[in-house]
């Protein structure tokens, strides 16, 4: 039997032992047309010649593919047989462009892979919809799997800051449905990212004693969503950074200032979670070092980009996740698309905070350079010592000064009107019937009113 040529979209192997340039064909067809077949066991001119399959050997393709592959795929994989002989049939779409292969990124010529020029590259990636299909698609889930706390603090933090027309009378269905998170009574992939309460992202967070990251004092791993995780990681961070206590020109108010600037943690933390790859398992992860702040977002950022592009010069944006960025800048999670970095750099550089960045194989890194180290990172630093002579607890830590609860309370209510107790909860990381305490000392000394009711209403500092 002879299965033809080769072409744009169909790839001959003599075996598998051709299947790391089998990777690059793939991609290649994927990168031009969307789709792609590969068969193992077919000479170059058509001829089925056959191909040995053992047990694991399925499987052993079905690993090179989600180890070459970026962003992963899920191509059909199996065993046919043509003209009496076993072949291997690999067939893979996709519309998430550019893919690359072991870091490469291919297009294909008649039959064969040629690795792309970065003009090129830089055209395909301007000229894909990086929301493809995958934010729309339905899933299983429904308006009962919603988090109903999530929702509606994301509802009010809207109409605080106006991005939002308030509703007559609030029905998160029919909200979900004007914001094309609900379809058909079911929740889309992006309302499930955002909102689900069944914990679709993972958020790993540690602080280490020594920039080796061998001993950590705190480690925290959460299961939730994306709106609820972005607050957390915020917290979390600042709970673990320096700060220091300044008096104002009039001697009496008091100002806390960060290490690093949070209004910057929050952009980095924000664009990690927003143009992070949904499509696979995924995991973000945030590392605190006695030097640095590493926040980990498991997505490719641009090739041949950097970010200093978006920063310092005049770049399109290029976002994955084109709902998910619609939501959080409803409520003023994110601003201008396009402008994180640019605002990020311009507050550090005001504070001469360095910053640099890093990419892998999976992912990409943003890391602040923390100022010169503390006395107090460095006492921990003399600690870890000390914990590797015997065995201790790892202890929980904070590097913030003890800040009264009801300082923090309005700090947070200064930046964000509309926060809800929970929401403020979550932000400075108290309790939400601690937080309650510390609003009703707030209104008994007249410092902040409520104007509506407890659900539909907002605060005012008076």
């Amino acid at each position: 039997m002879n299965l033809g040529k080769e072409n744009e979209t169909l790839e001959f192997k003599k075996s598998t032992g051709e299947v790391k340039s089998a990777m690059d064909d793939l991609v290649a067809m994927l990168n031009k047309h969307g789709r792609g077949t590969v068969y193992f066991g077919v000479k170059p001119n058509g001829d089925v010649s056959g191909q040995q399959i053992g047990a694991g050997t399925l499987d052993d393709v079905a690993r090179t593919v989600k180890e070459a592959i970026r962003p992963m795929i899920y191509p059909e994989i199996r065993e046919t047989i043509l003209d009496g002989l076993p072949v291997i049939e690999l067939r893979a779409t996709g519309t998430e462009r550019p893919y690359s292969s072991y870091g490469r990124y291919y297009k294909r010529v008649v039959d064969r892979a040629e690795e792309m020029t970065p003009a090129e590259l830089k055209r395909v990636m301007l000229d894909t919809d990086y929301s493809s299909s995958w934010e729309n698609n339905l899933t299983n889930q429904t308006i009962l799997d919603v988090d109903e706390k999530a929702f509606r603090s994301f509802y009010e933090r809207s109409l605080s800051c106006g991005r939002l027309i308030p509703m007559e009378v609030y029905d998160p269905s029919d909200l979900m449905a004007m914001l094309g998170l609900l379809v058909e009574e079911r929740l889309t992939n992006a309302g499930r990212i955002l909102f689900s309460k069944k914990k679709p992202v993972v958020l790993k967070m540690a602080v280490y004693f020594t920039d080796e990251r061998i001993r950590f004092a705190d480690a925290v791993r959460l299961e939730d969503n994306v709106y609820n995780l972005i607050d957390a990681a915020i917290s979390y961070i600042q709970r673990h950074i320096d700060w220091k206590v300044e008096l104002g020109e009039d001697g009496l108010t008091r100002d806390e200032i960060p290490e690093i600037p949070t209004d910057a943690i929050r952009e980095i933390v924000v664009n990690s979670f927003a143009h992070a790859n949904y499509r696979g398992e995924t995991e973000h992860e945030i590392d605190i070092t006695p030097t640095e702040i590493e926040i980990y977002n498991p997505g490719e950022f641009p090739p041949h980009l950097t970010p200093e592009d978006f920063a310092l010069r005049r770049m399109q944006s290029i976002p994955r996740n084109k709902k998910i960025l619609d939501i959080l800048y409803r409520s003023k999670s994110v601003e201008i698309q396009g402008s994180g970095l640019k605002r990020t750099y311009s507050i550090c550089g005001k504070r001469g905070i360095a910053l640099s960045y890093t990419r892998s194989e999976y992912g990409f890194s943003f890391v602040f350079k923390r100022p010169q180290e503390s006395k107090k990172r460095k006492k921990s630093k003399e600690e870890s010592s000390a914990c590797l002579a015997r065995p201790v607890i790892a202890r929980r830590f904070s590097a913030a000064p003890k800040i009264p609860t009801e300082e923090m309370v309005l700090n947070a209510l200064k930046r964000d009107l509309g926060l809800s107790r929970d929401g403020i909860a979550a932000l400075i990381g108290k309790s939400p019937r601690t937080v309650q305490r510390a609003l009703d000392s707030l209104k008994a000394a007249g410092k902040i009113r409520r104007v509506g009711s407890s659900r539909s209403g907002h605060w005012e500092l008076a």
